[in-house]
C-alpha cells in the first residue's frame, strides 16, 4: 500500500506488548503473508511468540474514503513550493491554507508550475488583507472563498495569532476540505477493513489459540485523529463476529516521530491515558515484513 509502513508499524506494536507484559519476543517471528502459505485464510502479516503466548498480527492502512492517501501525496507535491515560500516566517502568526481534497485530481503536469506560481503570487499580494483572529476562533474570512482563473479550484488563506509564544508561530499548514459526510465514509471504510481482516485473525485463534491483534496505520494529519478512529471503529465492528483481541493505531505522518495507541483490549481502551501516544523513532524500528 503506497505510503504505509506495514513491517515497522507491526514492530512498534510488538514493542508495546513486550513492555506491557514485561517479557521479550521469541526468535520465531515470521510472515505467513510474505511466505505465500497454501491457505489464504491464514495469510496474516506476522506471527510471533511473546512470553509464553503466540500472537497473530494483521495490519491495514486506514483512509476515510477511497484514494485519500494518493490524493494526499499528490496534494503535498502540488503545494510544496507554497509551503517552502511561506513557512518559517518571522511574524509568529499561524497560517492555514485551505483547499478541496481533490485539488490535484486531473491536473496536467505541465500546468502544475503555473498553478503554483499563481497561488504564490496571490498570497504575496493579498495576505496582508486577510483578517487575523485568535487561534481556534472562527475564521475572519470565508473558507474556500478565493476563485481566480489561473487556479482550477477554490481555496482560502486564514491567519491566526496567539496570546504568547507558540511553536506554531510563523508556520503555514495545509487543510483539506472534504464534501459530504466524512465520518460516515470513515465508518464504511473501517467496516470494510474489519470484514476483510477479522476472519483471517479468527482462523489463527480457532486453529492454534493465538492472541489476535489488528494494527491500523494512519498517515494523515489533516482529516484523521485518534478519537475519530476510535469512535468509528466502535461503530464499524459493532455486531461483527470474531473481533480480534486487541486493536492498535500507529500514526506515521511525522517523519521522525511515530506514535502507537491501543484503541481497545480486554480491560482497557484508548480513553485510558496509559494506552495513548507511545512514541517511536521510525529509524529504530525493524522492517518485519516485505510491505
Amino acid at each position: 500500500m503506497a505510503g504505509y509502513n506495514e513491517g515497522k508499524a507491526v514492530d512498534a506494536v510488538i514493542r508495546l506488548i513486550e513492555a506491557r507484559q514485561g517479557c521479550r519476543r521469541a526468535d520465531d517471528g515470521w510472515s505467513p503473508d510474505d511466505s505465500d502459505i497454501d491457505d489464504p485464510r491464514r495469510r496474516v502479516e506476522y506471527v510471533i511468540t511473546i512470553g509464553d503466548r503466540l500472537f497473530a498480527i494483521e495490519h491495514t492502512g486506514i483512509e476515510p474514503f477511497p484514494d485519500q492517501v494518493k490524493m494526499g501525496l499528490d496534494n503535498k507535491a502540488l503545494f510544496a513550493p507554497i509551503l517552502q515560500r511561506f513557512d518559517l516566517r518571522s511574524d509568529q502568526e499561524y497560517w492555514g491554507l485551505h483547499f478541496p481534497v481533490e485539488a490535484s485530481v486531473g491536473l496536467k503536469r505541465k500546468r502544475i508550475p503555473k498553478v503554483q506560481a499563481a497561488m504564490i503570487a496571490w498570497i504575496e499580494a493579498n495576505a496582508d488583507h486577510v483578517p487575523v483572529v485568535w487561534y481556534g476562533d472562527k475564521p475572519g474570512n470565508q473558507p474556500l472563498g478565493v476563485e481566480i482563473p489561473e487556479i482550477p479550484f477554490r481555496f482560502s488563506l486564514h491567519r491566526e495569532k496567539f496570546p504568547g509564544f507558540s511553536a506554531l508561530g510563523g508556520r503555514i499548514w495545509l487543510h483539506t476540505y472534504v464534501a459530504g459526510d466524512l465520518e460516515a465514509a470513515r465508518q464504511d471504510r473501517l467496516r470494510a477493513a474489519c470484514e476483510k481482516k477479522f476472519p483471517k485473525l479468527a482462523n489463527w485463534k480457532r486453529d492454534v489459540g493465538a492472541h489476535t491483534v489488528l494494527v491500523l496505520e494512519d498517515n494523515d494529519i489533516s482529516l484523521t485523529n485518534h478519537q475519530k478512529v476510535t469512535d468509528a471503529l466502535e461503530q464499524a465492528e459493532a455486531g461483527m463476529a470474531d473481533p480480534p483481541d486487541e486493536v492498535f493505531l500507529v500514526s506515521t505522518y511525522l517523519p521522525k516521530r511515530w506514535t502507537a495507541s491501543c484503541l481497545r483490549r480486554p480491560g482497557a481502551s484508548y480513553y485510558d491515558a496509559d494506552e495513548r501516544f507511545h512514541e517511536f523513532d521510525p529509524a529504530a524500528l525493524a522492517q518485519l515484513t516485505e510491505g
